[in-house]
Parts: C-alpha cells; structure tokens; sequence
C-alpha cells in the first residue's frame, strides 16, 4: 500500500486500462493488475473499428477486473472530418483517434478519482500513431502528459509520474519495441491467456471502399449516428443526390441494416424468395426512384434476369405504410455509375 502526505490511512493505487479485447491491451492489463494496482477497464464501442467488445469483455473476465463500455458518439465523426495530424494510408486518423479515446478515458479517469491510464501499445509497432514522436503528441494533445502509462514499453520511455511517486515499480514494466508480437505471445502463455484474437488490421478506414461510403455520407449528410454505424453492411449505391440505397449481402446484414435503418428510410423486400433486403434513404422518393430501388434487389438475386417482380416496401417507421413496388432492374452500365 502506498502513503500519500497529509494522510494516515493507505490508499490504493487505481488505474484506467483501456481493453481492446486484443493480445496488447490484455497482457498490458495483467503486467499492471499483478503490480497490485485496482484496475478498471474502458472499452470504446466504435462503429467500425479494430475492437471486439466480446472478447474485450472474456479479457477483463480473465484479468478478473471491471469493464466499463463508453460508446464513441458524434463528437468522433467530428473528429474523423478533421484530423488535426492528418490521415494514414486512407481516411485513417490514428493520432487523433488516440488522443480523442485518450481525452475520454481521461475524464473517466478524473470522475472516478484513478491516479493514471494506461494502454497496450508498443513503441515503433504502428508507424502512425506508435512512433514515440507520435506518442508525445498525443500524450500532449490529452493533456494527461506524465499520466498516461504504457506497461508493454516502459523502460524504452521517459518515467511516468506513478513511476516517479513510487506508485508503481518501474523495474517490473516491460521494454518490448517493434511489430513482432513474439514476446507478447510468451508472456499470454507464460499468463495462461489462449483466449485472444491474432493480430491483424481491422480498422475499417483503411479499407478505400469503405472510405468512399463514410466521404460520401459526409458529403450528402446523415441524420443520426446509427447511420454511420450501418455503413460497415451491404453494397452501397448512390442514386442521385438526394437518394442512395444500400443492398444487403446475406441475411445477417438483411437483418442488421432493416434494423439500423433511419425511421424515414424505406424497407424493400421480396416476401418468400431469396433475395436481399433494400434500404433507400432519401425524402419523397417518386415512383421511378421506388422502383429501381426494388430492381436492385432483384438485380443482385437469382431473379436477375427474370421478369420484372415485385417486393413490398414500407417507411421504417410504419409498416402500416406497407405498399408493392415492381421492380425496375438497372443496367451493369448503372450499377457501375452508381456504385459507391
């Protein structure tokens, strides 16, 4: 236990851990908890990013710590419009997406009285955001500088203040440097940890696809950020610029976009046969706009090349509003144009 002045009674160190789910952030999380120190995790909820929330929960169920899950909201997609350090290889923000769950969990951190946060990352593993001009910077912009720990490559950095007040030994923080992963894996077995995800990318905004669907919904606007979060579902198709429809590619994603859909979206189905679901967003949509909506259902069935079929549709936020709408199936020369 440690003894801060003016106090006779110990107090435990406490820390904020932000818990991806991933290999880095687990092991970090063991180094930090076996130092003795009362450990509460943070899981950021993003729309389409590199972490999984079931396996950040099996990771804080294994370290045997809490789990808190903030969801990234608006005041992200802002952020994403305009990074201040720039983009990676595509719409890819890392800095600032760092300094901005950093900034998050530092007003955690503050609320619940914790003396430091603390995060998996590795110097020099990312060439972005893991670099350690890039981990000043971002250290700086939180304005959590001296309280922001990384357990995995302590030694290769400047001392934090829980380092420097005694809080925690410094000595038994780690110096792992570089993108090879071999040393966290010795330590997840010398731990008993198998349960974790293999390394790999994951963040959506590096995908140029999915980049070209997140500038065209900034460029034409969206009414809430469930919107965004639909984005990472089905094939994308801007009609005109005022209508765009979004086509399901299984029925897992039939299922999830009917259910992110806005409540003035239109729903497109075709009852009894296997084809995909259709969203349509946009105000008003007239009958020509309805019915190559349908037809794009159809178009990516096993009925494209039939007749002209028709599917119901209905405002999201009234099936009462249910109507059949035959479908007018667009051209390759179409889809072509239309594809986002």
């Amino acid at each position: 236990m440690i003894e801060f002045p003016n106090t006779h009674s110990p107090k435990k160190v406490r820390a904020i851990g932000l818990i991806s789910g991933g290999l880095d952030s687990t092991i970090a999380a063991k180094v930090v908890v076996d130092l003795g120190v009362e450990v509460t995790g943070v899981y950021f909820s993003m729309p389409w990013g590199c972490c999984d929330k079931v396996k950040a929960q099996n990771a804080a169920t294994f370290l045997g710590i809490p789990l808190m899950i903030l969801q990234l909201d608006e005041r992200y997609l802002e952020m994403i419009k305009k990074p201040k350090y720039g983009y990676g290889s595509v719409m890819n923000p890392c800095v600032d997406c760092r300094s901005h769950m950093f900034k998050r969990a530092a007003e955690y951190m503050k609320a619940v009285g914790a003396d430091f946060i603390f995060t998996g990352e590795v110097l020099g593993q990312r060439p972005m955001s893991q670099m350690r001009h890039s981990m000043r910077a971002i250290e700086k912009e939180t304005g959590i500088e001296g309280r922001l720990l990384r357990p995995l490559c302590a030694q290769l950095m400047d001392p934090t203040i829980p380092e420097q007040e005694g809080l925690i030994d410094r000595a038994k923080l780690l110096k792992i440097n570089g993108r090879s992963r071999r040393e966290q894996m010795e330590l997840a077995e010398k731990f008993n940890l198998s349960d974790y995800p293999n390394p790999a990318g994951g963040c959506l905004l590096t995908d140029k696809n999915f980049a070209n669907r997140l500038k065209d919904t900034f460029k034409h606007g969206y009414r809430n950020f469930q919107e965004t979060v639909a984005l990472k579902w089905g094939r994308h198709f801007r009609i005109n610029e005022n209508f765009k429809a979004v086509v399901g590619r299984d029925e897992g994603e039939n299922s999830s976009l009917i259910h992110y859909a806005h409540p003035d979206d239109h729903v497109f189905v075709m009852y009894g046969q296997p084809a995909p679901a259709v969203i349509l967003k946009g105000l008003n949509p007239s009958a020509e706009i309805l019915a190559l909506t349908a037809g794009l259902s159809q178009k990516f069935s096993h009925f494209k090349n039939d007749l002209p079929l028709e599917l119901t549709c209905w405002q999201a936020k009234d099936k009462n509003t249910s109507q059949k709408i035959t479908a007018r199936v667009p051209t390759n020369e179409e889809i072509e144009r239309m594809k986002i």
